[in-house]
């Protein structure tokens, strides 16, 4: 690949609506905002984890039920899944598995956020201590993605697709 690693690519070509989400969900300081990170995770999760855990080859780590149990202990409604992508070919799958194994770079900090708001891997944070758990599976993740030969510009559209996903399921209006 000329233009670099896989990941390189995906990195460059999605920065813009990464960037975008980080600003809407990073920065929780209380249990109001941390309790719309919840909704918005379960929503974007519950939409996208039934077609990796059914289709990729990659193992996903499914969080949506986590979460879920996350906003019972809050006392908080499950909402439904956000949407849809098509997700129609390998590389398309693969680009999604990249959006969420990314998040948990990213989790690491969340999960610091919650627990000062006093939310735990007992109480409210299931989700982040399990996705935050393995340090290895970033690497694993992208020997994977790297060996995989995948179509690159499938894997760019998919993993633009997702991120717009994820930011519909936070509240963020993204143009078609």
């Amino acid at each position: 690949m000329q233009d670099g690693t896989l990941r390189r690519v995906l990195m460059t070509q999605t920065q813009d609506l990464h960037r975008c989400l980080d600003r809407e969900i990073g920065a929780f300081d209380d249990a109001s905002a941390y309790h719309a990170f919840l909704s918005g995770s379960h929503a974007f999760r519950a939409a996208i984890e039934p077609q990796l855990t059914q289709r990729a080859d990659w193992r996903i780590q499914p969080l949506a039920p986590l979460i879920a149990q996350d906003l019972a202990d809050l006392g908080q409604p499950v909402p439904g899944a956000a949407g849809a992508v098509a997700l129609p070919d390998p590389a398309a799958r693969a680009a999604a598995c990249y959006v969420l194994e990314g998040s948990a770079l990213g989790g690491r900090l969340l999960a610091r956020r919650a627990a000062g708001l006093g939310f735990t891997a007992q109480h409210g944070a299931r989700h982040l201590a399990i996705q935050t758990a393995s340090g290895a599976r970033w690497r694993q993740f992208l020997a994977w993605l790297e060996a995989g030969g995948f179509c690159v510009a499938s894997a760019v559209a998919a993993a633009r697709d997702v991120f717009a996903l994820a930011l519909r399921a936070y509240g963020v209006k993204v143009a078609a």
